[in-house]
């Protein structure tokens, strides 16, 4: 039989989890070449919200957990085939032309145009079940032979631990789906960027070539072959191309499975606090006492987590 038993309520392991869920923080970047552009991101997300659910078959099932993406940024790097003007007889003579036009070329850069696109304020829901399984952590920074009283004493305390992590067995996320603004975004970026690059032209020049041109947006869904929808196009690049929800996926599981615990105990337990010598010193002060902890379990019902352990 168990020496010690600790229970936690369905409302209590809440609290309990969303401890563990607020220090959870997501920043990755990443480049790659797709064909006629090249494309990279950087993005930090964090954790909100969700619903725990402690269920009769020994799972816990979290519904609906915010993926709060507080930076999506977008770099898109466009190569346009160059476009020369210029270079016509001004003053032709029988003999050839005594003086032609300057010619001038744009868009002979690789990429010719980087735009980024700001994309953060993107929320996905993502939901996880497992189960409840403990691990024993030595701190590695602890040195050898250092006793727990000492342990305790260090800054921060390197003491070791039961840890209680959520092992998932399943995980469902919706994807990252950018605003139905994200075309005009796009135009006016490229507009932009096109409008710096032909800042150097005379007005004769930069009218002709944008005339050659044409409309910018149609031009670059031409070169990049992206569909009447902008926003698809987009989404299906980080999600699928990318992989992003592959990414941020593993690194949940990994989160919540091994690097971070839901919960914690000290081993060995302390019962009984440091307190002054009653009696005088020496020793001015009498150590804490503390209890081995072994045989460490947990498992759930519909309504409560239990620790069960035996002490030593």
């Amino acid at each position: 039989m168990a020496h010690l038993t600790i229970a936690a309520n369905e409302k209590t392991f809440g609290k309990i989890f969303e401890a563990a869920r607020d220090t959870f923080a997501f920043d990755e970047s990443d480049s790659g070449s797709f064909g006629p552009f090249t494309a990279s991101y950087d993005i930090e997300a964090h954790l909100e919200g969700g619903s725990v659910d402690l269920r009769g078959d020994g799972t816990v099932l979290v519904d609906e957990l915010d993926i709060k993406w507080d930076k999506i940024d977008l770099t898109l790097g466009l190569n346009i085939p160059q476009i020369c003007v210029g270079g016509f007889c001004i003053i032709p003579t029988p003999f050839g032309c005594a003086l032609r036009a300057p010619k001038l070329c744009v868009f002979s850069a690789n990429p010719d145009i980087s735009v980024k696109l700001p994309l953060g304020g993107i929320t996905s829901e993502l939901s996880v079940a497992g189960r409840l399984v403990t691990r024993y952590f030595v701190d590695p920074a602890r040195p050898v032979g250092m006793n727990d009283w000492d342990a305790q004493d260090t800054s921060p305390p390197l003491f070791n631990r039961w840890q209680i992590f959520l092992d998932p067995e399943f995980v469902d996320i919706d994807p990252i789906d950018v605003a139905d603004t994200v075309g005009d975004l796009l135009e006016n970026a490229v507009d932009d960027a096109v409008d710096n690059i032909l800042g150097f032209l005379p007005g004769w020049a930069r009218k002709l070539i944008k005339g050659i041109l044409g409309p910018i947006i149609d031009l670059i869904r031409d070169i990049l072959d992206i569909p009447d929808d902008i926003q698809e196009w987009i989404s299906d690049l980080l999600n699928v191309s990318f992989g992003l929800l592959d990414i941020i996926v593993q690194f949940v599981l990994e989160y919540f499975a091994d690097k971070t615990p839901i919960t914690y105990i000290e081993d060995p337990f302390p019962i009984l606090e440091a307190v002054a010598n009653p009696n005088g010193p020496p020793p001015p002060m009498l150590v804490p006492v503390k209890v081995p902890i072994r045989d460490f379990k947990v498992f759930n019902t519909d309504t409560e987590m239990v620790i069960e352990a035996n002490v030593a």
